[in-house]
């Protein structure tokens, strides 16, 4: 794996089962950045993810000239009263200088150091994941889940770098800084994953895992899956339910109006009727129950995970965190 040299500020792939030793950190690769190198390192089933660095960020606020903007902005988060009114009034009071911070960093021209670190990807792939991974991402305490912006399927080129700086721009909506208020949690920095994706149809399948149920009337190992890409899940719209316990799957059908799949001419995901049938087989469920449960006793503490199974390959796990947050609503 690339170390955070000063002219790469590229990590890339760890071997599968390499040991913890070779973890970056949170501060350099976000929390959904540690989560997929601590899957690579201790052998789980991930894709192969290089991250670039928080430093990059740092480096394109910097040339941006936002620093004092930003500045002012998490003074008064630390100062504003814990209420939902002041704090409105407070992001109300900031809003055009935000808007500022978010222009400015999807326009940020490319430099040195991000020019060296994108010219190091793999040149075969067609289409790649480019996904946040913040500094207070995932964090035991509060995920963030759902906060900033992540695409799939971007077509290789140009279109990545424009993804990696919507993606920096992200952690400055005011969403996130209402949630930085309401929490009490720091302004995030950005870390962004890159993954090669192979284009996603409607015969693959997606969703979300937790090792201990947060619903009662469904225990043991819950799953919500759906067939395409994750987003139909993640975003609330939907996903059988399987309850595994030992041996035993229950299934309550949940299935939604459209699921989301790749689109292979021009890349990104599209909405699409969903197919009928359900997502996952028995022996599926149970077989990504017992992986959630390795997943869990490892982490040392209960997990919720995003898999992706596609229909001719071994299921995936594309993100782990402690288990903090309940289904998608």
């Amino acid at each position: 794996m690339a170390r955070n040299i000063a002219d790469r500020f590229l990590f890339e792939p760890l071997e599968p089962g390499s040991g913890e030793q070779n973890i970056p950190g949170v501060m350099s690769v976000g929390g959904k950045g540690y989560g997929l190198y601590w899957l690579a390192a201790y052998g789980f089933p991930s894709p192969p993810t290089w991250v670039l660095d928080t430093g990059l960020f740092d480096q394109s606020v910097k040339r941006a000239k936002l620093e004092r903007d930003i500045a002012d902005i998490w003074r008064s988060i630390l100062e504003v009263e814990k209420d939902w009114q002041a704090i409105q009034r407070m992001l109300d009071s900031f809003e055009p200088q935000r808007q500022k911070i978010v222009a400015e960093l999807e326009q940020v021209e490319a430099f040195g150091r991000i020019s060296l670190a994108l010219a190091r990807l793999p040149l075969e792939p067609k289409y790649w994941a480019v996904r946040s991974s913040a500094t207070v991402e995932d964090n035991p305490h509060h995920s963030f889940a759902g906060q900033f912006r992540s695409y799939l399927s971007v077509p290789a080129g140009p279109d990545v770098w424009v993804a990696v700086r919507k993606v920096w721009a992200s952690a400055f909506s005011r969403e996130v800084l209402m949630y930085c208020a309401q929490h009490n949690t720091p302004l995030p920095r950005m870390a962004v994953i890159l993954q090669e994706m192979a284009p996603l149809s409607a015969q693959d399948r997606s969703g979300v895992a937790f090792s201990h149920s947060p619903v009662t009337t469904f225990p043991g190992v819950l799953i919500q899956a759906t067939f395409g890409a994750g987003p139909t899940v993640v975003s609330g719209r939907g996903g059988d339910l399987y309850s595994v316990e030992g041996d035993t799957v229950k299934m309550q059908p949940m299935p939604p109006d459209q699921i989301v799949v790749s689109n292979v001419e021009n890349g990104y995901i599209e909405p699409q009727p969903a197919p009928k049938g359900t997502p996952l087989m028995e022996e599926e469920a149970l077989s990504l129950a017992a992986l959630l449960r390795e997943v869990a006793e490892r982490w040392g503490g209960p997990v919720n995970v995003e898999f992706v199974w596609r229909a001719d390959a071994p299921v995936q796990v594309v993100q782990v965190r402690s288990a903090t947050e309940s289904l998608p609503a």
